[in-house]
């Protein structure tokens, strides 16, 4: 008897299924809505018949989702409002109980409340599964996957809300925490990596931050449930972690003083801990904000001080539920010198972080680019191609990047989002990488050296497909002339796909730096499909001369590009600062055609040369409108350095 009295109380599981049974069956409704009955509608209708599923979790995908992060925190919010109720707590702790019951009582139903449903659910698709042929939909294996990965995440979110309503006096408060507790590890990892930028020159913030962080948080887990394995390290971690919150929980519940109901904290030494992790959020938030609304250090260095102000005041108004609080300055001073010193320690670099660079040995290969967006092509095909090898290359890396941290010590980089980025990233032998991203404001001082890199041979390898597949791969070739004009040629014949390759692959070749990194004179768009379905994309531009002879030799030249012909008239105006915050280019267009100095262009010459020299981008000294014979649209580009041609030097009284 005394056992039973012990272990299983009958009042406490009736009040239990009183208080949250709802949230169960609420739950099981939004399971079979979610999956039975829209599979059920996929079968029975016949115009559904090639819908195909990754997996089970890419059905209703959003409903999934939302069940999957709200259900898990409802149960623990109102399983356990009885601690942050007076009346409630004094039923439930006046039952013959002891608290370690209490709590085995509240997480066995609250696992059961979501296990059963799951369970239900995956029965009713068995069932489909069984009776029905729906391989194509889903298999026995997805049945169990979709069960087993569901089970584990809402376990684990209901654990970490569990954990939270045992340190809290406020429901609502359980619920918020909960939700930030869950997001913490992503968003202090995005807002430190975000800030260290500013600290160290080299630092990659965009690198990190590009990294599959979805397997940190199962918030973030959950958006992409799709992608997890069942039998995965991530699952593994997740199943230890629901364990060790709920023995945790249980051993801050059995300490936990009873009356402290409705207060924001149970437990005194955690105020000061989420006061100052607030302080120290709002601080980066509002640091970062700045820096990418300005980039201006002195606003930076305001935010940092905003926003750890507003996150103290903001952290006092919590703890002590009013908003007419008086501010504990020592504190906030406190806070503060610790944070100068921790950036003074940063800054410091006492782990020589700013000059590592790797010893030539020690290198495997290198990938040099000015993203590290890109650094890696989703196609693992492609991956071999997108790094440099060769040894000259390796060395002349290496010197670009001595380079830069010797003359970062005169100038200012990688310290604001300015300047031209060089993104490095070493593939070292150990199988490590050591990635440095730098905004060089003093960019053309290295141009000698990124121009000995980008003009090898391996590099442009690198970085045009077309250089490594040869004429037999492709299939054909299409040609779309630039601007408002209707005009393309597709090039199909077996010769002229050879000739075409040719001319083309000796163009990139020949390339210089300043070609590769700027365009002028854009004619046309190519298209190149393989034999395998794969199209590369390449801009015709006059840097392209043996592509323009061959083309001009074959007489398709005129059918394919931009020609003066094409052109009514070129307006040309002095760049003016206000052009850049013109939203369109018929807008652009009107306040370049207003400049009573504007010079036209109407002679075939003059056009020929403005096609030859414009720039697509409209940052040039000099704009340009483009007016087309067969179309009202107008297009803008600019000219800009060398290529602002004579003519227009002299309208302009400039040389």
């Amino acid at each position: 008897m005394s056992s039973r009295i012990t272990w299983f109380n009958r009042e406490l599981i009736i009040y239990i299924f009183r208080s949250t049974g709802w949230i169960g069956f609420l739950y099981l409704v939004g399971l079979i809505f979610a999956l039975p009955l829209k599979l059920l509608a996929i079968i029975l209708n016949e115009n559904n018949e090639y819908v195909e599923f990754e997996n089970l979790f890419s059905c209703q995908q959003m409903i999934q989702f939302v069940l999957v992060i709200v259900i898990p925190v409802l149960l623990a919010i109102f399983l356990f409002r009885f601690l942050q109720m007076k009346q409630a707590s004094d039923f439930i702790h006046s039952l013959p109980i002891t608290r370690r019951s209490i709590y085995i009582h509240m997480i066995g139903t609250g696992i059961g409340f979501i296990g059963l449903p799951i369970l239900l659910t995956g029965s009713i698709l068995i069932l489909f599964h069984s009776a029905i042929d729906i391989e194509r939909l889903y298999t026995m294996t997805d049945i169990w996957s979709w069960m087993g990965i569901t089970f584990i995440l809402e376990a684990l979110i209901f654990s970490v809300a569990v954990l939270i309503g045992m340190v809290t006096g406020l429901s609502a408060f359980q619920g918020l925490l909960t939700y930030i507790f869950l997001a913490l590890p992503v968003g202090l990892f995005v807002l430190f990596a975000a800030n260290v930028k500013f600290l160290i020159a080299g630092f990659s913030a965009d690198y990190y931050l590009g990294e599959d962080m979805n397997g940190i948080t199962p918030l973030l887990a959950a958006t992409e449930m799709e992608k997890i394995t069942f039998f995965s390290i991530n699952t593994f971690i997740y199943s230890i972690l629901t364990f060790l919150f709920l023995i945790s929980s249980l051993f801050l519940y059995e300490r936990r003083k009873l009356e402290h109901v409705s207060q924001a904290f149970v437990y005194p030494m955690i105020k000061p801990l989420f006061k100052f992790g607030l302080t120290l959020c709002m601080m980066l938030f509002t640091g970062l904000y700045f820096s990418e609304t300005t980039g201006e250090p002195g606003w930076i260095f305001f935010g940092y001080a905003v926003g750890s102000l507003l996150g103290y005041y903001l952290g006092e108004i919590f703890l002590q539920k009013t908003w007419r609080i008086r501010v504990n300055l020592k504190g906030y001073v406190a806070f503060m010198v610790a944070i100068i010193v921790l950036a003074l320690i940063i800054k410091i670099d006492p782990l020589q972080y700013r000059v590592k660079i790797p010893g030539e040995k020690m290198i495997s290969q290198i990938y040099i680019g000015d993203s590290p967006l890109f650094f890696e092509d989703d196609d693992a095909s492609n991956k071999a191609f997108n790094y440099l090898k060769e040894k000259e290359n390796i060395e002349a890396i290496r010197l670009l990047h001595q380079e830069i941290i010797d003359k970062g010590k005169k100038v200012s980089i990688g310290e604001v989002n300015d300047g031209q980025t060089v993104f490095l990233m070493y593939e070292l032998k150990n199988g490590k990488r050591l990635a440095r991203e730098y905004h060089l404001q003093n960019y053309d001082s290295y141009i000698p050296l990124l121009a000995k890199i980008y003009e090898s041979n391996e590099y442009k390898k690198m970085v045009n497909e077309l250089l490594n597949v040869s004429a037999v791969d492709v299939s054909k070739i299409k040609i779309t002339a630039s601007g408002q004009v209707d005009k393309s040629i597709t090039i199909t014949d077996g010769q002229e796909l050879e000739a075409a390759v040719k001319s083309l692959s000796e163009d990139l070749k020949n390339q210089s730096f300043a070609q590769m990194t700027s365009s002028f004179g854009d004619y046309a768009s190519i298209e190149i499909l393989l034999n395998n379905n794969k199209t590369i994309y390449m801009n015709w531009d006059s840097s392209y001369t043996q592509f323009s002879k061959w083309m001009e030799s074959t007489g398709q030249s005129a059918k394919a590009r931009l020609m003066a012909d094409d052109i009514s008239y070129i307006l040309v105006a002095k760049t003016d600062s206000e052009f850049y915050h013109s939203n369109s280019e018929s807008e652009l267009a009107q306040q370049i055609e207003q400049q009573p100095n504007r010079m036209k262009l109407k002679t075939a010459l003059e056009i020929e040369t403005a096609i030859d020299n414009a720039q697509i981008d409209w940052g040039g000294e000099y704009s340009a409108a483009f007016y087309y014979k067969e179309s009202r649209d107008v297009d803008i580009k600019s000219f800009s350095g060398e290529h602002v041609p004579g003519f227009i030097l002299d309208h302009f009284n400039e040389r």
